[in-house]
Order: C-alpha cells, then sequence, then structure tokens
C-alpha cells in the first residue's frame, strides 16, 4: 500500500465517524425536544402555525392556535417549544403580624 491509498482510507473513516456523531446530535435534540413537548406549552410547527398545546396523545397533539380554533398535528410536526408552562409553586404563607395599638 502506499501513502496515498493510505491517505484515502483515513479520510473515508473521519467522514464516517462525522456522519455517526452528527446523526447522534441530531437524536438526542429531537428526544430533548420531544420531552419539553407538554400541556399547555407555546409551540411553533413546522407549518408555521403558533399556538398553545391543549392536548397531547400517543403520536398527535392538539393546538390551540386561537381561541376556539384547535388544530390537530403529529408530533413530529413540531419545529419547536416557544414558552414551557411555568409550574405554579404554592403560595407561601406570609406570617401576619398583629395590628399596632393606636395611641389616643
Amino acid at each position: 500500500m502506499n501513502p496515498a491509498d493510505l491517505l484515502f482510507f483515513a479520510i473515508i473513516a473521519a467522514f464516517l465517524l462525522f456522519i455517526i456523531y452528527s446523526n447522534k446530535k441530531k437524536k438526542e435534540a429531537a428526544i430533548k425536544l420531544s420531552n419539553s413537548v407538554v400541556v399547555g406549552a407555546k409551540v411553533v410547527m413546522l407549518s408555521g402555525i403558533t399556538g398553545k398545546i391543549s392536548s397531547i396523545t400517543d403520536d398527535t397533539v392538539i393546538v390551540e392556535s386561537t381561541p376556539g380554533t384547535k388544530l390537530e398535528f403529529l408530533k413530529g410536526a413540531v419545529r419547536s417549544v416557544v414558552e414551557a408552562p411555568v409550574a405554579k409553586e404554592p403560595a407561601a404563607k406570609k406570617k401576619s403580624k398583629p395590628a399596632a395599638k393606636s395611641e389616643k
């Protein structure tokens, strides 16, 4: 084998490793996006429609784009989650101070 053949095989190996690494990153990003799709999240669909997720089934999501207008999409059609719903924390009980006595 001459050095040109070794260089050719090295370039092919590097190219294959790059493809495998790139696909792994894309799969991780898709899983992260899928996990962030929850009821109440504001999303952008691949078609450009924006709205709030009102319900989720096994493979579809129902998005309310305007009040009263609900559209059904496949989960794969979600491009991005714009705003995730904020978990409501229970209100902390405030200690009330006794009222100060007024002097008369």
